[in-house]
């Protein structure tokens, strides 16, 4: 055996258990974090004197609902109170946010194993129909009763073949209700479809707005089918609640930010509140990453690119070239792909007297912007009772949707102060649209995507108004109290008709597009189906599963050891080490985002291959006893046994791994949950079964000339 070849695949197999530890220790650690929360959250519910759910389910909440309460109860004495308080900001601060900090990189767990709600929603087609409709009278409503039943009692049915073959028996033209008079009915029926997909994506944008507000640690929400939505919520156990939020009416504004001067009044005032309170006054570390506009654009997390929105007339673009045009800029955030990162930035130390509330923020181009860590205290300020009643009525803070991400990755969310009333809602707003611009009015813009924006003549009246008398100011659009942008009014824009330059890739122009769109949906959404699993179920499925899996491995081990004798337990070890890179294998896949899940079916994946890691170690060892019998050395033999079974071990597992990546692509929910730890396991136990029990082998013949081989 060749020094050099057996060293570079000890390196290879090194590599592959550094990488395993690497990606399996923020579940480790996550995991120690979850068991101290819930010790922690054990010991308040016993102190308050209330259920141990009601603390868990508030923890990701309004900091104040757990501080409010406490300060509520009579019952506790006042020293009692500053250890059930204490205890309370270590679990809402420090530790929440070291487990967020892991949480992100552990493996993902499915509904079964933690418990939480399975939604499947579908989106209202008939209704839309309905409001998409040119005139309404009684026999388009006999038309769309019709495609209801139709949908009702074929559930799989094809949207646009029904609508097609409903009005072709009544003989009637889509034309008549739909579209300009006079067109084909495929014509028709395409603007329909369109319109049907934008109603789909935009109900999409609205639940991923409002799945933050259930505190869901990994939501799932995905298109099935034409109309139908699934959306799971680990950990919410309120089915009410998620019900009231889900089929809300999606609500959007346009809010003026207030004045620079009023913003710093107003942050002065809360640190200035917070020295006072002595009991509130905790001390901080006094050093943060802000950016010196002076010194350069590069040194901006907000992207460095304007979002200029300008009136517009379609076919008229010699009234678009004209001196006259109104127009009105923002800077927009680009997608994290594009942004100008902000790796350089300049880190100052504050002076010791910053305001407690100060040192928690930074200042980005004019915006107060926090990082994801000091979110949390943040919001723990601004729910305090006290220190509401400094914040005018008149004013609110609200967060930005997105977060802009620097170059070492650190994100930061931006704090606006915006006032309470709207000037206009997405009532106003008749459509918004992507195009691609001219650059009649900033030539720098030519060619890239662009919002386009019509507002109905009541809105046109409002934001001519709001726009006359406010300009120079930033209007934030809002949509579900969370700000997507906040441009600048740089003139009137009378006619109600503008668009939104800078915006970046098209596929962020259609983001915004769809967030203005969603304030008005044409549709309602529908609960086709609900399930609630409880965490006990969770606990249980998970008990089990483990139960069945360590039985099924202790009987494989002890099989092994019997019947191969040591090279038995070389199979062994090459099994436990598969077991470790499944694990590690979700923990990546998860964290890339691609949906690798743990979940009950996931677990019998993982049962299952543990029989199927074995088996390749069982014919090649077969293969090896056979050779040894024809009276070849250990070495030969051993050599042999692996080359000739490696085409019956390929050929086996390279037709499962087939099964199971068809079962990926087009399998849901427990399907998919099962195929994911499958694939992962046939790759894994390729891997232990032909690398590391051929090396391990290997370096023992390497080392010891053997006569004979115990197998």
């Amino acid at each position: 055996m060749k020094q050099r070849k057996l060293t570079f695949r000890l390196i290879v197999v090194a590599l592959v258990l550094v990488s395993a530890a690497y990606f399996l220790y923020p579940t480790l650690r996550y995991e120690a974090l979850r068991t101290q929360e819930q010790e922690d959250a054990l010991w308040i519910s016993e102190q308050m004197g209330v259920s141990y759910s009601y603390v868990i389910e508030n923890i990701y909440k309004d900091q104040s609902i757990l501080r409010d309460k406490l300060e509520e109860l009579e019952t506790i004495k006042p020293e009692d109170k500053t250890l059930v308080s204490a205890r309370l900001l270590n679990l809402q601060g420090p530790l929440q946010d070291k487990a967020l900090k892991y949480r992100k990189k552990a493996i993902k767990r499915g509904l079964d194993l933690q418990g939480g709600m399975h939604l499947v929603l579908e989106v209202d087609l008939v209704e839309f129909l309905h409001n998409a409709a040119r005139q309404r009278d009684a026999k388009l409503s006999e038309l769309l009763a019709e495609i209801e039943a139709t949908l009702n009692r074929d559930p799989t049915a094809e949207f646009n073949t029904v609508v097609m073959d409903v009005f072709d028996e009544a003989g009637i033209n889509l034309s008549q209700y739909f579209g300009e008079a006079g067109e084909s009915p495929k014509t028709v029926l395409d603007a329909l479809s369109t319109q049907a997909d934008d109603a789909i994506d935009r109900s999409l944008e609205i639940l991923r707005n409002r799945i933050d507000q259930f505190g869901v640690s990994e939501p799932s929400i995905q298109k099935q089918g034409a109309r139908r939505i699934i959306l799971e919520l680990p950990g919410v156990q309120d089915p009410s609640r998620a019900r009231d939020l889900i089929g809300r009416t999606a609500l959007l504004e346009f809010k003026l930010l207030v004045d620079p001067e009023k913003s710093q009044e107003i942050r002065q005032e809360i640190d200035d509140f917070l020295k006072k309170r002595a009991d509130l006054n905790t001390s901080t570390d006094g050093t943060f990453e802000i950016v010196d506009d002076a010194e350069g654009a590069d040194k901006t997390v907000m992207a460095d690119n304007e979002a200029v929105v300008e009136t517009t007339d379609a076919g008229e673009a010699a009234e678009a070239k004209s001196d006259d045009a109104f127009d009105m800029s923002a800077e927009v955030g680009r997608d994290s792909s594009q942004k100008d990162t902000a790796s350089d930035a300049e880190e100052i130390a504050f002076d010791s007297e910053l305001g407690e509330f100060t040192a928690l923020l930074s200042n980005f181009r004019g915006d107060y912007a926090v990082s994801a860590e000091n979110m949390n205290p943040v919001r723990a300020i601004l729910s305090d009772p006290e220190v509401s009643k400094i914040i005018s009525r008149d004013v609110q803070f609200i967060w930005s949707a997105k977060p802009e991400v620097v170059g070492s990755g650190e994100e930061y969310y931006l704090l606006y102060i915006v006032k309470s009333n709207p000037e206009l809602t997405g009532s106003g707003l008749e459509d918004a649209s992507v195009d691609i611009s001219q650059g009649y009015n900033n030539p720098g813009t030519a060619g890239q995507s662009i919002v386009s924006l019509t507002l109905n003549r009541a809105g046109s009246r409002k934001f001519s108004r709001v726009t006359g008398a406010n300009i120079g100011k930033r209007l934030a659009i809002v949509l579900d109290d969370k700000v997507y942008m906040a441009p600048a009014i740089r003139s009137k824009i009378p006619n109600g008709r503008a668009i939104i330059e800078g915006s970046g890739s098209v596929d962020e122009a259609n983001d915004i597009a769809i967030v203005l769109r969603a304030g008005a949906l044409p549709t309602s959404v529908i609960i086709e189906e609900e399930r609630t699993v409880g965490p006990s179920l969770g606990h249980d499925s998970i008990r089990k599963g483990t139960t069945s899996a360590v039985v099924g491995l202790v009987i494989v081990l002890i099989f092994m050891i019997i019947y191969y004798g040591l090279s038995g337990i070389v199979a062994n070890v090459a099994l436990l080490l598969n077991i470790i890179l499944i694990f590690a294998g979700l923990s990546f896949f998860g964290a890339m985002g691609m949906g690798a899940t743990l979940s009950l079916p996931g677990i019998a994946g993982i049962i299952l291959t543990i029989g199927m890691a074995v088996d390749a170690n069982v014919l090649i060892f077969e293969r090896i006893r056979e050779e040894l019998e024809t009276g070849k050395s250990v070495w030969h033999a051993v050599d042999a046994g692996y080359s000739r079974a490696f085409t019956t071990i390929l050929d086996a597992n390279v037709t499962t791994m087939i099964a199971a990546l068809v079962l990926l692509n087009f399998g849901s929910g427990p399907i998919k949950g099962f195929a994911v730890t499958l694939s992962i396991g046939i790759a894994a136990s390729l891997f232990t079964a032909i690398v590391v029990t051929r090396l391990i082998f290997d370096y023992i013949i390497s080392r010891k000339t053997l006569k004979r081989l115990s197998i």
